[in-house]
């Protein structure tokens, strides 16, 4: 199960980072064109935000019982924060990722409060893009690339 999770895991990021991505070009093109917040918007939010809560759960399933390497880290914690791939998976990352879940969820949350488009558009940027800068900062680009 661990592999197939892993796998999944890694597979994920792929989509988090091209529905960011995706998100943010509409984001940018709205704010400096000045055009009306869509359905396109909308759904682009949605999808990302999505793709970050399944991620979360892919995740947590991964550092809370599936993946022999998070329970070893676990088993004997203290140690493991001396070595500087053990804490960035044990304390690091998952921070990183929990706030960036956290960022993509007042971006979807606080976009549709406001009157404006402009507002919308701002927030949106401010919000999703903190989202995918913690990402981009805590993705362990030293691993593969893809895992299937």
């Amino acid at each position: 199960m661990y592999p197939f999770v892993l796998g999944l895991h890694n597979t994920l990021r792929w989509g988090v980072l091209l529905a960011a991505v995706y998100l943010l070009v509409l984001v940018v093109a709205g704010l400096s064109s000045k055009r009306a917040w869509t359905r396109r918007e909308s759904v682009a939010a949605s999808i990302y935000t999505g793709f970050m809560y399944l991620q979360l759960i892919v995740g947590l399933s991964l550092y809370i019982g599936v993946s022999p390497y998070m329970q070893a880290i676990l088993d004997n914690f203290g140690a493991a924060l001396k070595s500087s791939e053990t804490r960035f998976f044990a304390v690091e990352h998952v921070t990183g990722m929990l706030l960036a879940v956290l960022f993509a969820h007042l971006g979807n949350l606080l976009h549709r409060r406001q009157a404006t488009e402009a507002g919308k558009y701002r927030v949106a940027g401010l919000w999703y893009g903190l989202s995918l800068l913690c990402v981009l900062a805590l993705i362990p680009w030293w691993r593969p690339l893809l895992r299937l």
